[in-house]
């Protein structure tokens, strides 16, 4: 996957954990025996490009058939011209990619948070990170996927922007995603999930099969189930001055306000906390590693003028 890392100034093939500090040394482009590409990469930091523009819609879809673009699908996805920009952070760690309803096409992964200033602090590059997603990587497949894990400490959420030049952008939080806890965890420092594991995973969340003990068994939207649910959490609109339910984040640098933190609801009858606010303990209660996914029938589909 020919993806373009803009405000960092290397990329590596060995992920670990960022410091506070970013050079780029800390990313890694998935994991390369698995069928992940190299990634480009720009010495320039780059801006967010769009300013919260009006104009034409967005789509992140592909040449796919309608069947594994989505549930709702009536037609084939159109192949766009134009290249994807991303700008993406997580408390703690996350990949993304695209490809179809039963497997990853492309995967970058392996950038890990640490500090908090790794996560939400500008320039882009220091807090978050900007892609710049060539069209046909973009175009892989039915789906957008975003993969999560986090420590055990204080807080865990994902917040991403994803948008073509003169397009509207498409936020997490909003529209009807779908998550599966997997269950097998992970802690930055670990690199994450290779690919091939996350494809068994996609299956296995596809059938329905995992252990209802420790994941969600498949996959979940916002409607609550005995195995959880997908929460959509607060937008990037407030600060904090600690972390309290529905106020766990800080203002993540160039993200707009209407995007909104995502993680997995792992009690989702609960009252008085968060699924965003660790719970203490030491296994692995918040049952990730996580996997999100947009259908790209959800996504609106006018290409950009």
């Amino acid at each position: 996957m020919r993806f373009t890392l803009l405000g960092l100034l290397a990329l590596t093939a060995v992920g670990g954990a960022c410091s506070n500090s970013k050079d780029g040394s800390q990313v890694a482009p998935g994991d390369s025996s698995s069928g992940n590409g190299t990634s480009g990469h720009t010495g320039a930091a780059g801006g967010s490009g769009n300013g919260g523009n009006s104009g034409p819609d967005l789509s992140l879809g592909g040449v796919v058939d309608s069947a594994d673009a989505g549930a709702d699908s009536g037609a084939t996805m159109p192949d766009l011209p134009s290249d994807v920009n991303v700008i993406i952070t997580a408390d703690n760690a996350y990949g993304f990619g695209y490809g179809t309803k039963t497997a990853l096409a492309n995967y970058f992964g392996g950038v890990e948070n640490v500090e908090s200033t790794d996560i939400f602090d500008c320039p882009v590059g220091h807090g978050p990170e900007q892609y710049l997603v060539p069209a046909a990587d973009a175009n892989a497949g039915g789906f957008l996927y975003i993969i999560g894990y986090a420590d055990k400490s204080t807080t865990q959420g994902v917040i991403a922007k994803f948008y073509r030049d003169g397009g509207m952008p498409i936020y997490t939080g909003t529209g009807k995603w779908e998550v599966c806890a997997t269950g097998e965890d992970y802690d930055p420092g670990s690199g994450g999930p290779k690919l091939a594991t996350i494809n068994d995973y996609i299956t296995k969340c596809n059938a329905g099969s995992l252990d209802p003990a420790t994941s969600s068994v498949g996959w979940v939207d916002t409607t609550e189930t005995a195995h959880g649910k997908l929460a959509f959490g607060e937008d990037n609109s407030t600060t904090r001055d600690g972390p309290t339910p529905g106020n766990e984040f800080l203002i993540v640098c160039e993200i707009e306000p209407s995007a909104r933190w995502m993680w997995f609801d792992w009690e989702p009858q609960r009252t008085d906390s968060s699924p965003f606010l660790w719970p203490g303990g030491d296994g692995n209660v918040t049952k990730d590693f996580l996997i999100f996914r947009l259908g790209a029938d959800q996504i609106p589909k006018k290409p950009p003028k």
